[in-house]
């Protein structure tokens, strides 16, 4: 099996580890829906870097990730109780290394994921009109697909994007007040954009994992969001010792712009039998 790949195995199976310390969380990568039909792809890449103690710091040279946000289907469905206008969204992630005919994922590198998602749930905020905070995005059916397994059920009601869609989370709060909007400058072409600044941290008796991200929001990009920069750094301690014992054991870096959108988005053939 090709050793690139399984080293992207090993650090994802790691992050998704380290992830059980933290709440489902989702909303980060979708904070509006266009038009059905409607497609954005992020490109960018993937930092690893491996921090122990007395050994030196082991920086694996980045992967090239593209992240493609479709909708591809609009129905009615039940929802709390009650019909409600549902979308179809699908999730590509493509993460490999570069080659001539584009990203080379081999075995274990292309992530599907296919699921419905509640209009209503999409709510564009921290926080909904009540105040409570969106900590979630629910979906009322999911499937996904991992490198070259079968397609399988979700078996949850929330989307987990953090860690393996994306590093973004459901941030609970900005960090500041935001600047004023602007072109960020992605290949995409001209848009607005505001940037907000978000930190969220989790904590454990013997792990602690830091994550900070600067976020473009911007209503000219499908999906509402421009391009992002997510850091991860995970520290460990002994479960007994204090906190002042945490030692930074790896961070994740993860950038991401829009490069390429349309209005033509058709189903992934791999969900062929769940499309309706």
């Amino acid at each position: 099996m090709n050793g690139r790949i399984v080293s992207l195995f090993g650090v994802l199976c790691a992050v998704s580890l380290a992830a059980s310390v933290t709440p489902a969380s989702a909303q980060g990568l979708i904070w509006s829906l266009p038009a059905d039909g409607t497609w954005v792809r992020y490109e960018g890449k993937y930092t690893y870097i491996e921090r122990r103690e007395n050994s030196p710091v082991k920086d694996i040279a980045p992967w090239t990730k593209h992240i493609t946000v479709k909708s591809v289907g609009s129905v009615m469905r039940e929802f709390k109780g009650e019909m409600v206008a549902c979308r179809w969204i699908e999730i590509i992630i493509a993460t490999g290394r570069d080659s001539e005919a584009g990203v080379d994922t081999g075995p274990l590198g292309l992530w599907k994921y296919r699921v419905l998602v509640p209009e209503p749930s999409v709510a564009g905020t921290l926080t909904a009109a009540d105040g409570i905070p969106v900590s979630m995005l629910p979906i009322v059916e999911g499937y996904r697909k991992l490198g070259k397994r079968p397609v399988e059920t979700i078996k949850s009601t929330v989307l987990q994007v953090y860690p393996v869609i994306s590093l973004l989370e459901h941030y609970r709060q900005w960090d500041g007040d935001a600047e004023a909007a602007a072109d960020p400058g992605i290949k995409l072409g001209a848009v607005e954009a505001t940037k907000r600044a978000a930190k969220l941290v989790v904590e454990s008796r013997r792990f602690r994992s830091a994550n900070t991200a600067d976020l473009w929001l911007s209503k000219d990009v499908p999906f509402g969001l421009a391009k992002w920069k997510a850091t991860v750094v995970r520290e460990e301690k002994g479960a007994l010792r204090p906190r002042s014992e945490f030692q930074a054991i790896s961070e994740l870096i993860e950038e991401m712009e829009a490069r390429a959108s349309g209005t033509d988005a058709a189903a992934d053939p791999d969900f062929a039998a769940a499309a309706n």
